[in-house]
């Protein structure tokens, strides 16, 4: 059997996307899971502006 990271439920898609140094930098200078955070405030921001 291999091992390693569990599949996720839900796969998520691959993009790439143009963001600003500013923005890249805030979340990269958050440390490790920087990506998950910015998932999450994206996530947030869709459910404020529905």
């Amino acid at each position: 059997t291999k091992m390693g990271r569990p599949k996720a439920a839900i796969k998520k898609e691959s993009v790439t996307i143009r963001l600003s140094p500013e923005v890249v930098g805030y979340f990269r200078a958050s440390g490790k899971g920087w990506q998950t955070r910015l998932e999450q405030a994206l996530k947030d921001y869709m459910q404020s502006h529905p």
